[in-house]
């Protein structure tokens, strides 16, 4: 007989911040911090136009995309992902 779920510990989240102002980026990785402990961001970028090689490398569950951002911006990487 195998665990239990209540065994099992959970996998914590993994995410990536997309955002072109690196202050912002780290305010939003702090605020995450208080709120969501068990985040694990995993990547940040400045733009969305490597958004393929962050999923393979990094595997996230989710995104925090800024919409406005040179290059690719938070719509386009949306619409790759």
């Amino acid at each position: 007989m195998g665990p239990s779920p209540a065994d099992i510990a959970p996998v914590p989240a993994r995410a990536v911040i997309a955002d072109d102002e690196p202050l912002l980026r780290a305010q939003l990785r702090a605020r995450l911090a208080k709120l969501w402990p068990e985040l694990a961001i995993v990547h940040e970028m400045e733009n969305g136009r490597d958004i393929g090689q962050v999923i393979a490398a990094h595997a996230p569950d989710l995104f925090f995309l800024d919409i406005h951002m040179p290059g690719v911006n938070g719509l386009e990487a949306a619409r790759t992902i």
